[in-house]
C-alpha cells in the first residue's frame, strides 16, 4: 500500500514536525497562510504553548497555541486509522487546506 498525507487541525506538535500555517493572528507577519514549516522548539510560557517554527522563506516567527491556526503534516500509510482524538483532514490541494474544502 502507498503513503498518504494528512492535515491535522491544530495538533499539538513537537520539534521535527511539519506544518503549514493557516492563520497568524499579526496583520504584519510576513507567513502568509499556506506557507510550510518546520518546528525547531516549543516552550511554554505563562500556560500557552509557544512553537518556533522555521518557515519556508527564512521568517523564524513563532505560532501560540490557542492563537494561531496551522494544519500538522503526517505521512501515514494506507492501513492506518486516525492518530490521536485531533480531527483529520484529507486535502488534494493548498486552496483545500486554507478554504477547508472537504
Amino acid at each position: 500500500m502507498g503513503k498518504k498525507i494528512k492535515y491535522i487541525s491544530d495538533a499539538p506538535l513537537e520539534v521535527g514536525d511539519k506544518i503549514i500555517c493557516v492563520k497568524m493572528d499579526d496583520p504584519y507577519s510576513p507567513v502568509k497562510p499556506g506557507t510550510p514549516g518546520t518546528v525547531k522548539s516549543v516552550s511554554n510560557v505563562q500556560g500557552s504553548k509557544i512553537y518556533y517554527i522555521n518557515w519556508l522563506g527564512d521568517s523564524k516567527l513563532a505560532l501560540i497555541e490557542g492563537v494561531d491556526k496551522w494544519r500538522k503534516i503526517v505521512e501515514t500509510d494506507d492501513s492506518e486509522e486516525s492518530l490521536n482524538e485531533h480531527k483529520i483532514i484529507l486535502v488534494r490541494t493548498k486552496k483545500d487546506i486554507l478554504n477547508k474544502n472537504f
